[in-house]
């Protein structure tokens, strides 16, 4: 499938692969880079309702880097 980069670095993931991967609104996608290929992995990250969703980008972030 051919994707189209955006002015500002965004892509629309086609619904098919969507669908395949089950990627849905509000999951995370640890994104890595093999030679010139470009890698998205879904992550599953559990929620804390006490926290915002900021702290959770940064956990996420760290744990991601730890990988």
């Amino acid at each position: 499938m051919l994707v189209k980069v955006s002015s500002k670095g965004l892509i629309t993931l086609p619904k098919a692969i969507r669908s395949e991967l089950r990627v849905d609104k509000g999951d995370y996608l640890a994104v890595s880079t093999e030679g010139s290929k470009i890698i998205f992995r879904k992550v599953a990250i559990g929620v804390d309702w006490e926290n915002s969703d900021d702290v959770w980008k940064g956990y996420a972030a760290k744990k991601l880097a730890e990988e």
